[in-house]
């Protein structure tokens, strides 16, 4: 009996083992699933936190000036528009300031009242219409000259397109008021001339014309001459 009870402790005894040996694997199993869950939990974010880099301040703002609501920063400011060459000699005062050296701003250099008429041809040529007379036209400078019998330039008028974006009005509030005011309108309708004479250092008089319609005051042309008598 002792024998039976001997053996019946040790079947009881390997039943606890086994079962503390089994409860002990369940337990690692546990804890080594929750170990590698944790671990993969941990690693997790390193996949799932990758964040794109913000866009750089020259992509944004490329953005923002396609949108038309930004630029960018080597955006560039349109250049004026530079002004034409004549424009600053066109005022009244500047065409004064020339007609007291006897000449007019659109002219080129040495051509004025006294110059000869081979130097005018040197400039100029003889004149696009091949006249022979004292007038010599040249459309091509919007210029027609006057000689006289000693061949030398003693009347210049220019019909030059900036002088017409002149009113008359300017031309008064710059020289001031004309020496003489003339009505042509009986030679050209609606028109008159505002004279003004001009007495330089030489003792010759000048006389400076300005041509203009009495209706919308622009100018039509400018003349500058000196009596045939005079030397």
């Amino acid at each position: 009996m002792k024998h039976t009870h001997q053996s019946y402790d040790r079947k009881k005894l390997a039943y606890k083992l086994i079962t503390t040996s089994a409860l002990l694997a369940i337990g690692f199993a546990v804890m080594t699933g929750c170990s590698n869950s944790g671990e993969e939990k941990s690693t997790a974010p390193t996949k799932a936190e990758t964040v794109t880099p913000p866009a750089s301040s020259t992509d944004q703002n490329t953005d923002l000036n396609t949108n038309g609501q930004g630029s960018t920063s080597t955006q560039q400011e349109p250049a004026s528009n530079p002004a034409s060459p004549h424009s600053k000699h066109s005022s009244a005062a500047a065409i004064l300031s020339a007609a007291k050296q006897g000449t007019l701003p659109n002219l080129p250099k040495g051509l004025g009242l006294g110059t000869s008429s081979d130097l005018l041809f040197e400039l100029w040529g003889k004149s696009e219409s091949g006249s022979r007379g004292p007038m010599r036209s040249y459309a091509k400078y919007h210029t027609d000259i006057m000689l006289d019998g000693s061949d030398k330039v003693t009347e210049i008028t220019s019909f030059d397109p900036d002088y017409k974006k002149l009113l008359i009005k300017q031309v008064v509030d710059e020289l001031g008021e004309p020496t003489e005011t003339v009505d042509t309108s009986r030679d050209i309708p609606d028109t008159a001339e505002a004279n003004y004479t001009i007495n330089n250092t030489s003792g010759l008089s000048y006389y400076l014309v300005f041509s203009y319609q009495t209706k919308t005051q622009k100018i039509n042309y400018i003349r500058l001459y000196f009596n045939s008598k005079t030397p």
